[in-house]
């Protein structure tokens, strides 16, 4: 996770933080924040070579038809990451996250029909298709990311959007107290049904581990999935911008 940081970017101007985990065929959601502020940073997490691809080629359309000025996209390597500059920035990084306790690598479902239904777990689902590619990504954890994060210039993070087909419950959980203590707003997916052994992945089950990390579930008028404010930045929810389609 070292490597993926340091080749990040944070610009001085950068104000607020958010996190972007599994893009599918379409960061769809990290544009509309980038739309929305001008001092944003996202690091997005996505593992599927085919979604990468194709996030890129939406947000340069996003480029063109927003005729931003002086903005940039530098497309890396699939070891450093996809950068958007100067004044807002996203870092995406190739990984998948997981609650693992030390780095590791796991099989990657690549769905044929969606890519944004590919997962970590064996999908069960007819529904879901063909599997196109099993490939070995690597693994890490959202403590991981934050024992790394600059602390020193930002107090928390203002929002985790999590799409991870089956695995979110377990995201949630590998950021350890960094999510009570840093994070304002959560937005998580409950599937429990299309995936092998997701069966804990449920509303229930994610009200009830969030509810002991001091959140509460609202009904926010930007989101779909299920939405958690922190009680401790209560106080900050209105100043907040979150959207998830």
């Amino acid at each position: 996770m070292y490597h993926y940081i340091a080749k990040s970017q944070i610009p001085d101007n950068i104000k607020h933080i958010k996190i972007d985990i599994g893009l599918g065929c379409w960061n769809v959601q990290s544009l509309n924040w980038l739309n929305a502020e001008t001092d944003l940073c996202v690091f997005a997490f996505e593992p599927n070579d085919r979604g990468l691809k194709s996030c890129m080629r939406h947000m340069l359309k996003w480029l063109e038809d927003t005729s931003v000025e002086n903005f940039s996209v530098k497309k890396h390597t699939k070891e450093t990451n996809y950068i958007v500059t100067p004044k807002n920035t996203i870092n995406v990084f190739p990984v998948a996250l997981n609650d693992v306790s030390d780095p590791t690598t796991m099989e990657f479902y690549n769905m044929e029909q969606d890519t944004g239904t590919s997962s970590l777990f064996r999908p069960i689902d007819p529904l879901l298709g063909k599997v196109q590619t099993v490939q070995s990504v690597p693994v890490f954890s959202l403590k991981h990311f934050f024992d790394l994060f600059p602390w020193d210039r930002f107090e928390y993070i203002d929002y985790i959007k999590i799409d991870a087909q089956g695995a979110d419950l377990a995201i949630l959980k590998s950021a350890g107290k960094y999510l009570s203590d840093r994070v304002v707003y959560v937005t998580a997916e409950a599937e429990s049904a299309q995936y092998e052994n997701c069966e804990e992945n449920t509303v229930e089950n994610m009200v009830s581990f969030l509810k002991e990390m001091g959140f509460v579930r609202v009904k926010h008028i930007n989101t779909h999935d299920p939405t958690f404010l922190n009680k401790k930045f209560e106080h900050k929810g209105n100043d907040v911008y979150i959207w998830q389609l």
